[in-house]
């Protein structure tokens, strides 16, 4: 009689379960919960313990696909995306989090009025919302937080990470059907241009009214009136709490020798309110920082400015399709070109040319979702990962496709990059790590 795969992957998930939980037991962390009370997520985890939990998670996903079966898998699954999403997007943009008290509950009329929204639309949101432990009923008219929706209640930045992946990229997204079909079907490759992605396809007809080529444009024109540029506050923040959940400050510091770099000025090119120029300028005090963005990103930066950086750390507004117009010595690109083609990536590395001057330095700092194509070991070393971890580099690379025909890149495909860019770049370090998928490319300009 063959061996039960249910059983077997139910072995295995009670085996992770146990190594996971006693490796918190034994760093004396506590287990989350779905109470409000929970931690809000699990601080001071090993890599190992990482693993473990993803490899965790990978089990699970195949336990649910198993147990519902290959047709009705993916029916529940198709059924229940869109409606999720979408749920969790209305939650979010109208504030049910702040609705509903922390540590105690709130009626549906209550929760209506203070998201102005009629009662049956409330009532309907919180309803499917407590079948994905967002909100729980106390009773038929009484609602109160899990620790899923008290996060979001506690943690402003994860409602900015919400509002900007869903709310701005979500139908975007959904018509990138429309986008292959009229830019890219037939074609060898994908369109590189920014007017044929799915982002621009669906904002061309103007949907509310206006029409938005790039995501920027969208970010820094949308609303009315004191409410134009309020997607561009909330990408801030969004940016923030990333800095966060990556421990990107880390890898700001270590990604070059700021010490040994003495008093130079350094541009933080599309460095939104100036987390990492804030950071940088009071580790190192002989740097000077210039943070460059769009305008309306300006107010926000001069409100978080400490005093102790004030005279070291400026704001100049700047568009990096424009030429560079700041001398400095060295520029950095965090998270900047992982949103573009290779093509419009080599096109804002070219715009820094008319400043640069021999011996400046490029570092570009990305995400970097894939592994090299080229290496012997591509096939091990994706089959190394759990499919959880390889899931955030995928899901990243649809969404680069939709927003930016760009897609998920290799580290060292940056040499070919700065190399269309111009041939007097020379790429002099790489230094890549899995662990927290992040690389630093470092290219010195040779004039």
């Amino acid at each position: 009689m063959a061996v039960s795969q249910l059983r077997a992957l139910a072995a295995e998930i009670t085996k992770l379960a146990d190594s996971f939980a006693g490796s918190l037991e034994e760093k004396g962390l506590p287990e989350a919960s779905f109470n409000v009370d929970s931690p809000m997520k699990h601080e001071g985890i090993t890599a190992e313990m990482f693993i473990t939990r993803q490899t965790l998670c990978d089990k699970l996903s195949d336990m649910w696909y198993l147990v519902q079966g290959p047709s009705e898998s993916i029916y529940n699954y198709v059924h229940n995306v869109v409606p999720d999403a979408a749920c969790l997007n209305v939650l979010n943009h109208f504030n049910f989090w702040a609705a509903v008290p922390v540590e105690g509950s709130a009626s549906y009329s209550e929760i209506a009025e203070r998201v102005s929204l009629p009662i049956d639309v409330a009532t309907r949101m919180i309803q499917h919302a407590t079948t994905l432990r967002l909100f729980e009923e106390v009773s038929a008219s009484q609602v109160k937080h899990t620790s899923r929706s008290a996060a979001l209640a506690r943690q402003p930045g994860l409602q900015a990470l919400v509002s900007s992946v869903l709310d701005i990229t979500g139908a975007p997204m959904m018509a990138m059907t429309s986008a292959l079909e009229k830019y890219s079907k037939g074609k060898s490759e994908l369109a590189q241009d920014l007017s044929e992605t799915a982002f621009a396809l669906f904002h061309s007809t103007g949907p509310f009214g206006k029409k938005y080529t790039n995501s920027w444009e969208y970010l820094e024109n949308d609303g009315e009136g004191e409410r134009r540029g309020w997607r561009q506050a909330k990408f801030v923040e969004f940016m923030q709490y990333l800095n966060e959940i990556f421990c990107i400050e880390s890898i700001v510091v270590d990604a070059y020798d700021w010490q040994g770099a003495g008093k130079s000025t350094v541009v933080d090119v599309g460095g939104s309110a100036g987390h990492d120029s804030i950071l940088l300028a009071r580790r190192f005090p002989d740097l000077r920082m210039i943070v460059q963005d769009m305008p309306m990103v300006k107010p926000v930066f001069e409100a978080d400015l400490p005093g102790d950086v004030r005279d070291r750390v400026s704001f100049v507004a700047h568009d990096m399709y424009q030429p560079q117009n700041t001398q400095a010595d060295i520029y950095m690109l965090k998270l900047i070109l992982h949103d573009y083609s290779e093509k419009e990536s080599a096109k804002i590395l070219r715009t820094l040319t008319p400043a640069l001057r021999p011996g400046n330095r490029v570092l570009v700092i990305e995400y970097i979702g894939k592994v090299d194509e080229g290496e012997a070991d591509v096939d091990a070393k994706k089959d190394s990962l759990p499919l959880s971890i390889r899931q955030m580099g995928t899901a990243t690379d649809l969404r680069m496709m939709a927003m930016f025909n760009a897609k998920e890149r290799p580290a060292e495909s940056y040499r070919g990059i700065f190399k269309a860019a111009d041939e007097r770049y020379d790429v002099v370090n790489i230094k890549a790590d899995p662990l927290t998928f992040f690389a630093v490319i470092e290219a010195v300009w040779r004039g």
